[in-house]
């Protein structure tokens, strides 16, 4: 009896000590830099890593050329102040950006500077991503709908009815399809040309992040403290599940997530500073990374905006007001 309870504390011993190894596996960033000094309420990165916009806590709107670290543009919704942006996107084009303060809406032309168009919503907005060229936004408003919106000329495209608060949109660079992610746990998959609901995939919680590959073949979605999975989009039939467990009645929130261009790979940030490289077809982790913290209080940070680079290179912004390249 004495000798098997001294092999099973060797055993766990020595799978704690592997467990920890595992842990402190993840890359540290390249190279990192400063965009907030008090952190973030939102940040993007266009989809090629090369610039960013950020809604700072104590100043605003900033929009930033990352390769040099120049902040290039101040954008708030009035003059004199500084607008609290809870939203922000960059079209895939990277020539116009969103940004989203309750209840107004502001399109830049990112070329200039200028804003190309100023809009009121009916709830406020929670979360918000741009069509090709800027054309159309598709907006997730806390009156229990998203918006699908005509953001050069006004007007409401469709009406998406959820039923809950919606967190987390995406939608396709030619506006086809669109994705929300609501607080009744659903991951609902859209036509935008018809307003119909495709696919409901019911998930384990209210949802923290999802995404759409820029073809419009697969779809993430992930709950928050929950399950993570991929589906097709033209089967509705779901193809993985990403291993999110960290403990056995907790685990990790993924709060944001984007696909490779060529669908292999998903980039997924989580809210505890963790980056993972993850294969598509299998959910397996094939590099991890922790974003840049600081060694002051508080220390951790929530991945907010994640973008693919060129050759193996790939970009994050924390929470924390920091961009983390790596590699």
């Amino acid at each position: 009896m004495k000798r098997t309870v001294k092999k099973t504390l060797k055993f766990l011993s020595t799978a704690c000590c592997a467990a920890a190894l595992l842990s402190c596996s993840a890359d540290a960033p390249v190279r990192s830099a400063q965009y907030a000094t008090q952190g973030l309420f939102s940040a993007v990165l266009s989809d090629d890593g090369a610039t960013s916009l950020v809604g700072s806590i104590q100043h605003g709107g900033s929009y930033w050329i990352n390769s040099v670290n120049d902040r290039r543009y101040n954008w708030n919704h009035a003059q004199g102040e500084y607008s609290p942006l809870t939203a922000v996107d960059i079209d895939p084009s990277g020539q116009y950006a969103v940004t989203g303060s309750e209840r107004t809406l502001v399109l830049w032309n990112t070329v200039t500077g200028k804003s190309d168009g100023f809009w009121t919503t009916p709830g406020d907005i929670q979360t918000i991503k741009l069509t090709q060229n800027g054309d159309s936004a598709l907006i997730g408003l806390n009156d229990q709908t998203a918006r699908f919106f005509n953001s050069k000329q006004g007007g409401i495209k469709q009406t998406l009815r959820t039923g809950a608060t919606v967190r987390a949109v995406d939608v396709t660079p030619d506006g086809a399809v669109g994705i929300t992610g609501d607080d009744l746990s659903n991951v609902i998959l859209w036509d935008l040309q018809t307003g119909d609901k495709k696919y409901t995939w019911p998930l384990s919680n209210r949802i923290a992040s999802v995404a759409l590959s820029a073809d419009g073949k697969y779809a993430f979605g992930a709950a928050q403290l929950g399950d993570a999975k991929i589906w097709s989009t033209s089967t509705g039939r779901e193809l993985t599940v990403i291993d999110t467990g960290a403990l056995k009645y907790r685990k990790a929130t993924i709060s944001q997530a984007v696909f490779s261009k060529d669908n292999r790979s998903l980039l997924i940030g989580e809210v505890n500073s963790r980056v993972s490289l993850v294969q598509v077809s299998t959910g397996a982790v094939q590099k991890e990374w922790d974003i840049y913290t600081t060694k002051t209080r508080p220390s951790g940070a929530s991945v907010l905006a994640l973008a693919f680079g060129s050759g193996l290179r790939y970009y994050a912004i924390g929470s924390n007001g920091y961009l983390s390249v790596l590699q």
